[in-house]
């Protein structure tokens, strides 16, 4: 029998959008980005897509992206050590505090609603769930298949011992419970606010973004955001999808800065004109290292699936020109491997 796609099942079991009237993005119908947000029109995302038929293809080198095995042993070895393990697009792993984290996890060989169809993997995963430690808390920022991939929840959920406690931005939960995952173990944040697990302190802060699941009525009944997180002397940051605005950044590195290690995204760009207000680009990822006074980075959300018109290694090469035009050391801001693990120290 087919696979049901997952977006029905969020469907189903979604709660009504309650907002909040003292914040303002809290809007009337959805959630709502703090500075002006406009998605591509229906003419211009269908113009983009039938314009493949006869435009010149993207040179896609998927052979160019560095991949490494990973050190399993010494990820579930460890009991103290500060790491982040990056996985492959938005997908990492972090050890704080004694805690094993998982950010956006998508193990999947696709980022689809259906099992034979979608953007398909272009490298291989160097590291799946049963080469990590038990996972104790799992972070989503938003929707996007992307980014919460249910095949992945579903096994998380069904992990030795008991299911890992998982936290998300309003209005998440329908579709996390519809992936497995018991209700007393999710905990839904808005903006600014925090939570706590074990000796980690977890904030969400606000992305310049959108969020839906299915193809209708589900739009920004789910807000979205990043993570930091905070534990052993140490502010770990992903501001999830988002779209560049100074006046947003500026005033989260208020909030946040300086940060010790940041996973900034730099990949599923173009064309601008279709992806300027929900994705960054190299140069403007650099902007926000500097914004929120990053120690170090990571370049992140590229090179395993083919989302967008840039070939797959090209953000490599513009993170390259954007470091030296912005003047930022390649060893602060750095290009990790696919499976690479860095141990962090204060």
């Amino acid at each position: 029998m087919p696979r049901r796609p997952d977006w029905m099942a969020s469907m189903f079991s979604r709660l009504p959008y309650q907002a909040s009237p003292a914040n303002r993005h809290h809007g009337a119908s959805g959630y709502r980005n703090l500075y002006p947000f406009t998605l591509p029109s229906l003419g211009s995302l269908l113009y983009w897509k039938l314009s493949a038929l006869w435009r010149q293809s993207p040179d896609h080198r998927p052979e160019m992206i560095p991949v490494c095995s990973g050190d399993a042993p010494a990820l579930r070895a460890n009991q103290q050590r500060a790491s982040v393990t990056w996985l492959g697009h938005a997908s990492s792993f972090i050890q704080l505090a004694g805690l094993n984290i998982l950010i956006d996890p998508v193990l999947s060989p696709r980022v689809s609603p259906f099992r034979h169809l979608g953007p398909k993997r272009q490298v291989a995963l160097p590291l799946d769930l049963p080469d990590l430690p038990r996972i104790d808390l799992v972070l989503l920022t938003h929707l996007h298949y992307d980014h919460l991939d249910f095949p992945t929840l579903q096994r998380l959920a069904a992990q030795e011992g008991e299911a890992p406690d998982v936290i998300v931005p309003l209005g998440m939960s329908r579709a996390v419970r519809a992936a497995g995952i018991p209700a007393a173990k999710i905990t839904e944040l808005d903006w600014w606010q925090a939570c706590g697990h074990g000796s980690v302190q977890i904030l969400l802060t606000p992305a310049h973004h959108w969020s839906n699941r299915g193809p209708w009525g589900d739009m920004n009944q789910a807000l979205w955001g990043g993570f930091l997180l905070e534990g052993a002397g140490l502010k770990v940051w992903f501001p999830g999808d988002t779209g560049y605005r100074a006046e947003l950044f500026h005033e989260i590195g208020l909030h946040i800065g300086p940060v010790d290690f940041a996973l900034l995204p730099i990949g599923a760009y173009e064309p601008r004109k279709i992806m300027r207000a929900q994705h960054v680009n190299p140069e403007e990822a650099v902007r926000i290292f500097k914004h929120v006074a990053a120690r170090k980075a990571w370049a992140v959300h590229w090179g395993t699936f083919i989302l967008t018109d840039e070939p797959i290694q090209q953000p490599m090469a513009e993170l390259a020109m954007a470091l030296r035009e912005q003047d930022v050391s390649a060893t602060d801001f750095m290009l990790p491997a696919i499976g690479e693990t860095i141990w962090l120290s204060h």
